[in-house]
């Protein structure tokens, strides 16, 4: 059975695609959105633990990448999950 950690990073990867954008991993872990000139569009800091997963959000911005939202969800709020995976897909 696939965990709710990989099915978050797969929607990500997919939305960013859509895109246009290329996903790529750092040395720790964070997911860089780049485009085709390697610029870095977004930045996702996602920390999963056994009861939550929080993520925060940076945008390219006027002077680089600059903080945009701050998510913590449960596991078992289905409706914050939901919500989270619409706000992806609508920035």
């Amino acid at each position: 059975m696939e965990h709710v950690s990989a099915i978050i990073t797969r929607f990500i990867r997919q939305n960013m695609e859509e895109r246009g954008l290329g996903l790529y991993f750092t040395d720790d872990d964070k997911l860089l959105a780049m485009d085709e000139n390697y610029e870095t569009q977004f930045k996702f800091d996602l920390v999963f633990s056994d009861n939550d997963f929080s993520c925060q959000l940076l945008t390219r911005g006027e002077k680089g990448l600059q903080m945009r939202e701050r998510f913590n969800i449960s596991w078992t709020n289905a409706k914050g999950i939901r919500e989270f995976m619409e706000y992806i897909r609508n920035i």
